[in-house]
C-alpha cells in the first residue's frame, strides 16, 4: 500500500510555518536606472552586464524602498529604453526624471519632487561667457542621445545649431575636449565628480555662469506599477520629514543653488 496521502490544508498550513508570506512573497520595488547617467548620482559597475553599485540615487532608491517595506531592484537601461520600460511595467518606478525630460511624460504618473537638479554649459576655457541661448547658435552641441533639451529644440529644428549624441556624460566632455563639440550640457553635480577625477582635463574647459537649466527631479511612475503615485508621496514626504534625504544629498556635496 502507498504512504497516506496528508490533506491539502494541512500540507499547506505546514508550508507557510516553515515559509511564511513575508518570505515567500517579499515585496519589491523595480527601479529603472539610466546608463547615460554618471556619478555622482550613479555609479556603475561596467562590464559583460552593468549594475549599479553606488551614488546618490541607489541611496535614494534604497530609503525609498525600506519606507514601502520592499526590497529595491534595480534595472540598468540605454537612455532610449528608459520611457518604453516604464511604461511597459518592466520596472515600477525612474526617478532622476522630469516630464520635460520624457516623450511619453502624460502617459506615466509622476511624484512630487526629490531635488533639483541644474544643468550649464560646458566649453574649452578660452570661450566667451555665454549668457543666452542665442550664444549657442551655429555651435555643435554634444548632448545625451535620447534625452530631450527643451530650451535648444527650437534651434535644432530650425537648424541654427548642430546636435551631436553621445551615450554617456563623460563621452560628451570627450568630444568638446577633442573638438569635436564646440559645446556640451550637463548636470551640475555630474560635472563637479567628473572634474575632481579628471583635474587635468578639467583645467581646459569653463562652466559658464548661464543656467541651462533648472528643473525639479521626480520618480516617474509605470501605469502598471503595484505603487501608486500617492504611497510613493507618502513614502519620500517620511524621508524629508525624518532629514534622510538632506542627509543623502549632503553626502554628495549637492548644494541646490
Amino acid at each position: 500500500m502507498g504512504m497516506p496521502k496528508r490533506p491539502i490544508l494541512a500540507v499547506a498550513l505546514s508550508i507557510a510555518t516553515v515559509f511564511p508570506p513575508a518570505a515567500l512573497a517579499e515585496p519589491v520595488l523595480r527601479i529603472g536606472v539610466g546608463a547615460s547617467d554618471g556619478p555622482p548620482i550613479v555609479m556603475l559597475a561596467r562590464g559583460n552586464g552593468e549594475a549599479i553599485v553606488g551614488g546618490l540615487y541607489k541611496e535614494l532608491g534604497d530609503a525609498l524602498a525600506r519606507q514601502l517595506g520592499a526590497t529595491p531592484e534595480y534595472l540598468v537601461v540605454s537612455r532610449k529604453r528608459v520611457e518604453q520600460t516604464i511604461e511597459s511595467g518592466r520596472v515600477d518606478i525612474h526617478c532622476n526624471a522630469n516630464p520635460k525630460w520624457f516623450g511619453n511624460a502624460s502617459r506615466l504618473g509622476w511624484t512630487r519632487e526629490l531635488y533639483p537638479q541644474i544643468e550649464r554649459v560646458i566649453t574649452l576655457r578660452n570661450e566667451p561667457d555665454i549668457t543666452s541661448l542665442d550664444q549657442l547658435a551655429g555651435k555643435r552641441i554634444s548632448t545625451v542621445l535620447g534625452f530631450h533639451y527643451q530650451p535648444l529644440e527650437p534651434m535644432w529644428a530650425a537648424r541654427r545649431a548642430t546636435r551631436l549624441t553621445e551615450a554617456r556624460a563623460d563621452l560628451m566632455l570627450k568630444a568638446v575636449l577633442m573638438r569635436l563639440a564646440d559645446a556640451s550640457i550637463h548636470s551640475e553635480l555630474e560635472y563637479v565628480a567628473w572634474a575632481r577625477a579628471n583635474p587635468f582635463e578639467a583645467r581646459v574647459l569653463k562652466v559658464h555662469p548661464m543656467v541651462f537649466t533648472r528643473l525639479p527631479t521626480m520618480c516617474a511612475v509605470s501605469p502598471r506599477s503595484a505603487y501608486g503615485v500617492g504611497e510613493l508621496n507618502q513614502a519620500i514626504e517620511r524621508l524629508e520629514r525624518g532629514g534622510q534625504i538632506k542627509a543623502i544629498l549632503s553626502r554628495y556635496q549637492w548644494q541646490g543653488g
